[in-house]
């Protein structure tokens, strides 16, 4: 079982919708004591990572902390911490913040944690297996407290983890559509001829009501890096990962030729 990182991020995301609360709704409806910057964040953008919140990965403090092997810090200091950055950024900003919000979200909502909320909300609905919880420092990187991914995450086969992501895809594909809530990426050098992301879904294409050809996620942080994708057409998966870094545009190009037409 290795660290799935960021790929969790489709699974939280399906979990928020099946709770079935207005995504138009601002998160401080649902979680209290948020501190004003947070608060009136509104759901539908923390998941398409448009809510202009800014991430807490480059702060000097946070990649000391890590650096240095030390146990995560509890949330509500990250939050306190992260609150001094910028958090006006128009359009799309990838922020493990926001997801740590959606984190608050499903756990108050379903009173369990965070992976009992998934299994609950997704993974046991959809027949999901081959996942379990990360809540202790992994034997191939012994100084990496796994609570430093304050955005949630978990250990996952990797036989399993892109025949996971089909499944989820294509209960997305068959219940609010592919394409619900795309907003277009500007990174250049994405591997993706139109790439965006769609309530927890990188994808590439989907617009104009029609189904994104390719939909996935990748992950990445101390020991592992991933990249998993779902091609629509025909309904096959794959997984990039190492155990070095790696470029995750090479990848998803690696990707598209593996499980191609």
């Amino acid at each position: 079982m290795i660290p799935i990182y960021s790929i969790s991020k489709p699974f939280l995301a399906q979990a928020v919708i099946a709770l079935d609360v207005p995504l138009d709704a601002q998160v401080g409806m649902f979680v209290p004591d948020l501190l004003d910057c947070y608060k009136s964040r509104v759901l539908a953008e923390l998941l398409n990572h448009t809510s202009g919140l800014d991430d807490y990965g480059d702060m000097p403090e946070y990649r000391q902390a890590v650096k240095d092997g030390n146990p995560a810090w509890d949330r509500e200091f990250l939050l306190a911490l992260a609150s001094k950055r910028n958090h006006v950024n128009p359009g799309f900003r990838y922020s493990n913040i926001g997801y740590l919000l959606l984190v608050l979200l499903i756990e108050r909502e379903t009173q369990l944690p965070y992976f009992e909320a998934i299994t609950k909300l997704v993974l046991s609905p959809l027949e999901i297996k081959g996942f379990k919880p990360w809540l202790f420092r992994h034997s191939s990187i012994p100084d990496y407290d796994p609570n430093w991914v304050y955005s949630g995450t978990f250990l996952g086969d990797p036989e399993l983890i892109a025949p996971s992501l089909l499944k989820l895809a294509r209960y997305r594909d068959e219940s609010i559509g592919l394409n619900a809530g795309i907003t277009p990426v500007s990174h250049p050098n994405t591997g993706f001829e139109q790439p965006g992301y769609g309530l927890g879904f990188i994808t590439d294409g989907g617009w104009s009501n029609s189904v994104p050809r390719f939909v996935g996620h990748g992950g990445g942080g101390p020991g592992f890096s991933l990249m998993a994708l779902v091609n629509t057409s025909n309904w096959k998966s794959g997984l990039e990962y190492s155990t070095e870094d790696f470029d995750a545009s090479q990848a998803i190009t690696k990707l598209i030729k593996k499980i191609g037409d």
